[in-house]
């Protein structure tokens, strides 16, 4: 291993990073731009650039059409029969809305072994796990909306635990202290949740409010068992034998051991392998007398875990894993504030590239939170050891001074939207070329997070956003207008943000299912918030409580709807129809609020989940409307010939998820719209569907398509 700034494993890394990059890009003309540039800055680049420009034909042929059939292992179930399924375990139960979800790595089903995640979901509450080593469950596996397989098992009695954990077995140990710790979750439920995160690396029992108040601040990766962790445990072992001990080779032999063990014993998630092979490459260096450089570690540890895992490739916490630490090493220059502007400047631009999220004192936050995090785990650990009252005072202490920084932190983070793809490239290419200029580097990471906040969003009159299985629509003039949130908050806010928005001047839920209702009250915590309606009827359910409370929270004020309820916003005018009474059958989606929306000399109608009943009542009320948002998701209960014959539009959207387990939409409806000679397009094979009026004429920009038709 060489002994300075420039790795050897260099030009294999950019070929592996290259990779990841590739399959977004697949452009193999900007793979000669790179080359061309790079070689005109310095030729002895000219290898990088070339191992540069193969990951990126290599990615473009990775992901290219085809080749996801032609994986191996792709499995298909029959969606309307009992599957039975066997996996080992190495999480825990986690809460998942009014249900509970388990994720196994691994499973056998049908006499068949899949080396494939699959996600157990059950409404019912299972039996705890304790020291079982296998679980048994019956029910139906489909393909979700990701292409991430679930299984929907309808009661406890179905699922089954066999085996034991061996008692040598780390993975054991780590389980029976978390028993040990459960047993204080009635008295101390937040304490218990954080010290099993902090730890012993399990993060099931964190709670929403809890996750989201520390990315707020930037610091979530402080909050569960990772690589700082890692890197305090051998830290202390480092400290404790080598300089108060004087044991420097028992010190090398028991961090080896230690970065062995502690994926055995956590789990090996991505960080915790990440931090494990550095620190196991550290201590092989030191036992074999090849002392090397961290900037080498950082490089061969990347690879080695490539290796291993190709899949990091594309995974975000490998880019933000290695961007931070490689700006610490190569810009940082162990200098406290240059170090952490470097990381934070290295960092914000792949946050807004996957996440279009940024938390500017990120990284500040992070070096004065470390400590505090440091002691907070040293007392996790005894409370795994004791647990006992005062220990559980303290623990709650510590993250009550975490929680007062963390809101410090909070106005300084927000959404922005990606920035350019190539800009964000040459900036990390540029930077690097002025490593040994730090100033000049950070000014070149800056450049992507200053373009996306200066990027220019024109406005949509009318967009259906591509929620998945769920419904939010967002109509702009010079004022917002959002109708329903989706079930996913931050894919939301993603979609908000991609699109410039930073207010939403009326907020509109058309009754509060999950599925509608689960992004509002994110929005309402992130975003300014001018006003919020909602129907007093069937309003109730643990999203309507949560949005009730950020409203509260926020000072937004609520207006409850009434049938035929007018507002103007700009030259968007609203009006609202409510059913005069409750239907029998499915009273909560026929208690959706139908919006009627003008936008100039266009009429749009929003129909929320109405089905048969709510339309027939509705069908005499609506008039002609050029754009029909179609009722629930296209489910065969709706979207009946009276309301079609009634509104007669030119144009229908059915807002639904790719590959959703309900099956949506249905054949039936699609035949109906076709029988109507209805143009219809669809949020799950078109993605965010945009609709404009240029000149008199309906101009749709699906995300996901050929160039815009015209009517």
């Amino acid at each position: 291993m060489r002994n300075d700034d420039t790795p050897a494993a260099l030009p294999l890394i950019c070929y592996a990073c290259a990779l990841a990059w590739g399959a977004a890009l697949v452009s193999p003309r900007l793979s000669a731009v790179g080359i061309l540039c790079i070689g005109l800055l310095r030729p002895r680049w000219f290898v990088s650039a070339l191992m540069i420009a193969c990951g990126l034909y290599a990615g473009a042929g990775f992901s290219r059409p085809g080749r996801a059939e032609a994986r191996p292992n792709v499995v298909s179930f029959e969606s309307d029969r009992f599957t039975v399924i066997e996996a080992p375990l190495d999480r825990d139960w986690s809460r998942r809305g009014a249900g509970s979800a388990l994720r196994v790595a691994s499973f056998r089903a049908n006499g068949e072994a899949f080396d494939r995640e699959l996600l157990i979901y059950t409404h019912s509450s299972p039996p705890p796990i304790a020291l079982a080593a296998f679980i048994r469950a019956e029910g139906f596996v489909q393909t979700n909306e990701r292409g991430a397989l679930v299984m929907t098992v309808k009661s406890s009695r179905l699922i089954a635990y066999r085996g034991t954990l061996r008692w040598w077995q780390p993975s054991r140990w780590n389980r029976a202290l978390a028993m040990r710790l459960a047993r204080h979750a009635d008295q101390w439920p937040e304490e218990v949740a954080l010290a099993q995160a902090l730890a012993l690396g399990r993060g099931e029992r964190l709670d929403d409010d809890t996750r989201d108040e520390f990315r707020r601040g930037g610091t979530y990766h402080l909050l569960v068992f990772s690589g700082m962790q890692i890197a305090f445990a051998a830290a202390a072992i480092a400290w404790l034998l080598r300089w108060f001990l004087h044991k420097p080779r028992v010190s090398d032999w028991l961090l080896l051991t230690f970065a062995v063990l502690a994926p055995l014993f956590i789990g090996g998630t991505a960080s915790v392998v990440r931090a494990s092979v550095a620190i196991g490459l550290y201590a092989v260096s030191r036992i074999l007398g090849r002392p090397t450089s961290l900037e080498n570690l950082w490089c061969v540890s990347a690879l080695l875990r490539l290796m291993v895992a190709p899949a990091d490739l594309t995974d975000p916490a490998f880019h933000l894993t290695y961007a931070g630490a490689g700006a610490l090493l190569f810009l940082g220059k162990r200098r406290w504030l240059l170090s952490a502007i470097a990381v934070e400047a290295a960092i914000t631009p792949l946050t807004l590239w996957h996440f279009r999220q940024y938390a500017i004192a990120g990284s500040a936050m992070t070096l004065l939170l470390s400590p505090i995090v440091f002691a907070m785990l040293i007392v996790s650990a005894a409370t795994c050891v004791l647990p006992c009252d005062p220990l559980f005072a303290l623990l709650h202490l510590l993250r009550e001074l975490c929680a007062f920084m963390n809101d410090l932190a909070a106005p300084w983070s927000g959404y922005l939207p990606r920035p350019p793809l190539l800009l964000l490239l040459a900036a990390f290419a540029v930077a690097f070329a002025l490593r040994r200029r730090p100033p000049l580097a950070i000014a070149a990471l800056l450049l992507p997070t200053l373009a996306a906040a200066a990027w220019p969003c024109p406005p949509v009159p009318l967009t259906f956003l591509d929620v998945g299985q769920g419904d939010a629509i967002l109509v702009r003039d010079r004022e917002t207008l959002l109708v329903d949130g989706g079930p996913q908050p931050e894919r939301l806010l993603a979609l908000l943000a991609d699109r410039g928005v930073r207010r939403i001047d009326l907020m509109l839920l058309t009754h509060a299912h999950p599925d509608h209702c689960t992004g509002l009250p994110a929005v309402i915590r992130r975003m300014s918030v001018g006003e919020l309606w909602l129907s007093p009827r069937r309003f109730r359910g643990p999203c309507a409580q949560a949005l009730l409370e950020a409203a509260s929270e926020m000072n937004v004020p609520i207006h409850l709807i009434r049938d035929s309820d007018h507002h103007s916003l700009g030259s968007i005018v609203l009006t609202t129809l409510v059913a005069d009474r409750t239907f029998r059958r499915a009273p909560e989606n026929n208690s959706s609020v139908v919006v009627r929306l003008q936008l100039g000399a266009r009429r749009v109608l929003l129909t929320g989940d109405i089905e048969r009943d709510a339309e027939s009542a509705l069908a005499d009320r609506v008039r002609h409307a050029d754009i029909l948002k179609v009722p629930h998701h296209g489910s065969r209960t709706s979207t009946t010939a009276p309301l079609l014959d009634a509104v007669a539009p030119r144009l229908a959207v059915i807002s639904c998820g790719r590959r959703n387990l309900f099956g949506h939409p249905h054949a039936a409806v699609v035949h109906a719209l076709e029988m109507h000679n209805i143009r219809t397009w669809r949020t799950d094979r078109s993605g965010s569907v945009e609709i404009g009026f240029d000149n008199g004429h309906i101009a749709v920009r699906p995300q996901i398509d050929t160039p815009p038709p015209r009517f």
